[in-house]
């Protein structure tokens, strides 16, 4: 199931993301994120053909990601988040995934 309408990215606020966000780098993605007025989460997630070949590994990719978000405490932090997964996603378990990306967000939200 996808995001709610209020927690997703459109497409003019990501370019503006890209070009004034801080980077959080990790083995199978990396995070831009700034800091936004709304008191809600929003997320765009970038699984790129490059990164995975197959369209329902890139789509399996992307539930897990928004899993995540949606499972933990993360919804209420007021911050534009894209999550752009790399490479080595690809054969990595879920649980590893979420593992990984629920360290990173706990990062960037303390």
């Amino acid at each position: 199931m996808a995001l709610a309408k209020k927690h997703r990215l459109p497409k003019k606020d990501i370019s503006r993301l890209f070009k004034r966000g801080k980077t959080v780098r990790n083995s199978f993605f990396f995070i831009r994120f700034l800091k936004n007025n709304s008191n809600c989460l929003r997320v765009a997630v970038i699984v790129p053909a490059k990164t995975a070949k197959k369209a329902t590994t890139r789509n399996r990719i992307k539930r897990i990601f928004t899993e995540t978000i949606r499972s933990g405490h993360f919804l209420e932090k007021s911050y534009d988040i894209a999550i752009v997964a790399t490479t080595n996603i690809v054969g990595k378990q879920s649980k590893e995934i979420k593992r990984e990306l629920e360290q990173t967000l706990n990062k960037i939200f303390v």
